[in-house]
């Protein structure tokens, strides 16, 4: 259907009336570079594609200690805010991280991009990379922390 969540106009409409002014939008450089904070917009750049505002479905993926949690809107909360998202928790052991890379990558592609939003697949592959490199990261740093701290 052609309706937003909201359930009262076209999505067309509504991205008419938020592109310019929202309370998620971020302006950079005298306003000619803009970007996104809301939720549902894997690119976070201010565009009909990937507003989570305007469009009716949408993906999401935010880190936890161990992985991440991939979020998708759902046709039926439409009028039921408790039923809007259903959240998928992608995270194992510390000790299986590195290894489930390609797993959590695949169950990303084949929800966003087999069935859900083909569209974004590649902006949702692209953020699952960056999240799990932050991870990996920080969980380098927390154990030369942890080692600094044990031989002082």
């Amino acid at each position: 259907s052609s309706e937003t969540m909201s359930g009262q106009c076209t999505p067309d409409l509504l991205w008419m009336l938020t592109r310019a002014n929202n309370a998620f939008l971020v302006k950079r450089d005298s306003g000619r570079t803009q970007f996104c904070k809301e939720q549902f917009n894997l690119t976070n750049t201010n565009s009909f594609k990937t507003s989570g505002i305007a469009n009716g479905q949408g993906a999401d993926l935010q880190p936890i200690d161990n992985g991440a949690v991939l979020t998708i809107k759902s046709s039926k909360g439409k009028f039921k805010p408790a039923q809007l998202c259903k959240a998928t928790k992608m995270a194992r052991g510390a000790d299986m991280f590195d290894k489930d890379f390609a797993k959590v990558a695949k169950c990303v592609k084949n929800t966003v991009g087999g069935y859900y939003r083909p569209d974004l697949s590649k902006a949702a592959l692209a953020r699952w990379t960056k999240l799990h490199r932050s991870i990996k990261k920080t969980k380098k740093l927390a154990a030369a922390g942890d080692a600094a701290k044990g031989k002082k």
